[in-house]
């Protein structure tokens, strides 16, 4: 943090991922990480609401539980402020952090159908549904290194050629697919379910979309290299 936490600090004029970190350091610093925490929920809670009300509503939820369940994602950033610059989705920093944000409720929207209160998911349960190769790409890398990750990006820009011709549904399962399968195995039962939900699909239809959406990759593939 390039701010000393023993001079008086403008959270106000803090970049929005900056306020991430103090809040990260709340066992050391639990004042500044407070303060830091209410003016990140502060810029934040319109837009996380805005949106939680929109998914509410797809499950027949109140504003008042979409209230609550802004609230409930905003305890988890509390207790986990994971976002990091290096894994951004967006340039934008306050953009980024809401792509960061979304997964998160809805996380929570799901859950809280589950146990009507706010949930603490497990790692499996914190997954979300991979929608661009950039995603597929974050999830899939272990490594942090850019040009890594530019290589890798190289490799599998083939795919957007070979989506052209797919739905967007199909775009979507492909990739989650790609991203958590492995071979002999479901994918995350949570997944699942998150594909589901988003996509307002059954689980023999988002399989049929699976297997649609390969063959055409294959075949796009196939045809490129002449075969």
């Amino acid at each position: 943090m390039e701010t000393e936490l023993n001079d008086k600090i403008d959270f106000d004029k803090i970049c929005s991922s900056e306020l991430l970190d103090y809040i990260s350091f709340k066992s050391e610093y639990p004042k500044e990480a407070e303060d830091a925490f209410i003016e990140f929920c502060r810029r934040f809670e319109k837009n996380v609401i805005q949106k939680a009300e929109i998914y509410s509503s797809k499950f027949g939820y109140s504003e008042v539980i979409a209230l609550e369940i802004a609230h409930c994602a905003f305890a988890r950033v509390w207790k986990y402020p994971s976002f990091t610059l290096k894994k951004a989705k967006s340039k934008d920093v306050n953009k980024a952090i809401l792509l960061w944000l979304y997964p998160i409720m809805y996380t929570q929207l799901v859950k809280y159908g589950e146990q009507n209160t706010c949930a603490d998911p497990t790692i499996e349960e914190d997954l979300s549904i991979i929608t661009d190769l950039d995603e597929l790409i974050n999830k899939t890398s272990d490594s942090d290194d850019i040009e890594h990750k530019k290589k890798l990006k190289i490799k599998l820009e083939i795919l957007n050629g070979a989506f052209i011709g797919l739905s967007e549904k199909q775009k979507i399962i492909y990739l989650t697919y790609k991203a958590y399968e492995v071979p002999g195995k479901n994918i995350p039962r949570s997944i699942s379910k998150k594909l589901q939900d988003t996509l307002e699909l059954t689980q023999g239809t988002i399989r049929l979309y699976k297997r649609d959406a390969i063959l055409h990759v294959e075949n796009y593939i196939a045809q490129r290299n002449g075969k």
